[in-house]
């Protein structure tokens, strides 16, 4: 698909923080991102609902049925081809590539149906068990950029109290490692609190 894509548009740098929206200013945009950092954070209220680190298609789900319902944050500097979503979505049909676009939102489907598991009728601790478990697959070298409590509270918006209770009661039963509000180990989570 970025084969297809990678003659038109134009290849633009974004640096960490930065919040791409599909649409702006009426025009939509697909990005194309070799590799990177990145979270998609629901307009709304802020929640990350999930973080995605390599290659990245952006855009397509907001440009086919646009409703301003999530953004893309950039997490390291990373560049991307940004492709006019018109011209783009012309040639998937000209070189029949609806079928990988497909797959490629069946993912995300995938993994926002995972989220919603963690996070929809559970108890707090089990959301920040499941929600440490997510940190705990990170790369150590991202991990150990980011602060636990704050990895918690962005994508369960559960009070701060909450969260550091169940973290210091984790602690005290030795299920988990964190020094200076880095995770660094997991021992055996216990399922239920």
């Amino acid at each position: 698909m970025s084969q297809a894509l990678a003659s038109i548009g134009t290849e633009q740098t974004f640096q960490p923080g930065t919040e791409i929206n599909a649409i702006r200013d009426n025009e939509k945009s697909l990005y194309l991102f070799a590799e990177g950092y990145f979270s998609v954070i629901r307009n709304i209220d802020g929640l990350v609902l999930s973080s995605v680190r390599g290659e990245l298609v952006f855009g397509i789900a907001e440009c086919l049925r646009p409703r301003g319902g999530w953004f893309l944050k950039v997490e390291e500097t990373c560049t991307a081809r940004v492709v006019p979503a018109d011209q783009a979505f012309a040639i998937f049909t000209q070189q029949q590539l609806w079928e990988p676009v497909a797959s490629l939102l069946s993912w995300f489907i995938q993994i926002y149906s995972l989220r919603e598991e963690h996070l929809v009728g559970v108890s707090a601790y089990v959301m920040v068990r499941n929600k440490l478990i997510e940190l705990h697959s990170l790369a150590p070298d991202l991990r150990c950029n980011i602060n636990v409590a704050d990895f918690i509270q962005e994508r369960t918006q559960l009070a701060r109290s909450t969260i550091m209770a169940i973290l210091g009661e984790l602690r005290r039963g030795d299920y988990v490692e964190i020094k200076r509000g880095k995770l660094l180990a997991i021992k055996l989570l216990p399922k239920e609190y």
